[in-house]
């Protein structure tokens, strides 16, 4: 009987580890935001350019998607395999704004990921360069300018 509770014990304990079924909805909350960045000089078009350029250059593939239904709204995803949920996934939520400029937050559901932020800011960015660079971090981030 008490190996029985210990067993029943066990496997709740582990599928409240392993969040099955994360939802992106869970995953962009203040919990899990890693970074934010704001008026970055690109727009949608600009970003998807670079991605396909980056992965031309580095063999490194990140998924732009719009927000359905949303024309201001975008992401930009990182999944370590083609099938991995969104608790294994790496997320920058981007907003379009009036200027042409985009705002980025970062979301992930696993501690240790501003590196993939930073080569995913990167790719967006600055396609040619195959390492994770803060070049494209603005004076806007820094109380500058």
């Amino acid at each position: 009987m008490k190996t029985a509770f210990a067993l029943a014990s066990l496997a709740v304990l582990a599928a409240c580890a392993a969040p099955t079924g994360l939802t992106i909805e869970q995953l962009e909350n203040d919990r899990y935001q890693v970074t934010e960045r704001r008026r970055l000089p690109i727009d949608f078009a600009g970003v998807q350019r670079n991605l396909f350029r980056h992965a031309a250059v580095c063999h490194e593939t990140y998924t732009f998607e719009m927000v359905p239904g949303e024309s201001a709204f975008g992401r930009v995803v990182y999944r370590p395999t083609p099938d991995a949920g969104w608790d294994s996934s790496v997320v920058l939520d981007l907003t379009l704004l009036h200027n042409r400029s985009i705002n980025v937050r970062a979301y992930s559901y696993r501690a240790g990921q501003m590196d993939r932020v930073h080569k995913m800011m990167t790719a967006m960015l600055q396609p040619d360069s195959c390492e994770a660079s803060s070049k494209w971090e603005n004076k806007m981030d820094d109380g500058g300018e």
